[in-house]
């Protein structure tokens, strides 16, 4: 059972706090299995494989075109590069690795920039990617691709719309506290705004607010927390499947750190999950919270 003192702590790190971008490096073994991954995909490219470059997805992984087409699960990953492949064929992928970074032990985010060269040696397409590996069983798969062309202009919101599947109102219960939340979009919908409200034993507890949008110079999506006693915090999201995977790093109203590693699974439109791991206060280690499930709160009816 959480404490009360559990509960408010977890929901200023379930904001999320992100770690800063110049996060931990990458070990060489890892990023060694990372950059084979990533030939292994423009080899199968070459040779016109759209099967094996779909076996190099998670089971439930995601590509989003450089059109915006969003493609999910192995299956269809393989039918739509079958038709990409026949597109372009005898061409090469050269893809780019500019920057290989961890976010949580088997978990890591690659960019760079794609080209795709014909059978001439001109180039024919090319973009930036954003990739999500995670290692299964040994073995690292892509969770989620993203490919922008580097002509297109993106704005904001389509950075976020991936995310808009939070806006609305949610609530925890438990036996000692009670926590609501509410998401809506800013007027220009460049930003998710947040509000919380935690109250334990019908107390107030803690209440706060979160500005969620897309950090230009990171090139990943970026949060700022600040609760009433004082404390405050930031971070980085990134996704894999259907988890968002959270590093957090806050400030409390004593002075003292926090950090915690935040996973955050979409159930359903109505439900979602929620754990904490790797927490810590200053130089204290902290319990993990266990995973929770919040509800989408329902409207109220009409008088």
């Amino acid at each position: 059972m959480k404490t009360a003192r559990s509960a408010w702590l977890g929901l200023l790190l379930l904001v999320p706090l992100l770690a800063a971008a110049d996060g931990p490096a990458a070990q060489p073994e890892d990023e060694k299995a990372i950059r084979s991954a990533v030939d292994a995909f423009a080899k199968a490219f070459a040779k016109g494989d759209a099967k094996a470059i779909a076996g190099l997805f998670t089971e439930n992984g995601e590509a989003v075109d450089p059109e915006g087409e969003a493609i999910q699960g192995r299956e269809a990953l393989e039918n739509h590069y079958a038709a990409r492949l026949a597109e372009i064929p005898e061409a090469k992928l050269e893809p780019g690795v500019e920057s290989i970074k961890p976010l949580a032990p088997g978990v890591a985010t690659v960019n760079g920039r794609s080209r795709v060269v014909g059978s001439d040696g001109s180039e024919v397409g090319g973009a930036r990617y954003a990739a999500t590996f995670v290692e299964r069983d040994g073995k690292w798969l892509v969770a989620s691709l993203r490919e922008v062309p580097e002509t297109k202009t993106v704005s904001h919101y389509e950075r976020l719309k991936e995310l808009e599947w939070l806006v609305g109102e949610w609530v925890e219960e438990t036996e000692e506290a009670v926590v609501v939340t509410s998401i809506a979009w800013s007027d220009n919908k460049t930003y998710l705004l947040r509000t919380f409200d935690v109250r334990v034993q019908g107390k107030p507890a803690l209440t706060g607010t979160q500005r969620i949008g897309w950090d230009p110079l990171t090139k990943q999506i970026k949060s700022w927390v600040f609760d009433d006693n004082g404390g405050y915090g930031e971070g980085l999201w990134s996704r894999a499947g259907d988890q968002w995977v959270v590093k957090a790093t806050g400030v409390r109203p004593d002075g003292r750190t926090a950090t915690a590693t935040q996973v955050l699974t979409f159930v359903d439109k109505d439900h979602l999950k929620w754990r904490s791991i790797d927490r810590t206060h200053g130089d204290e280690i902290v319990e993990e919270i266990d995973e929770i499930v919040m509800a989408r709160k329902p409207p109220q009816p009409k008088k």
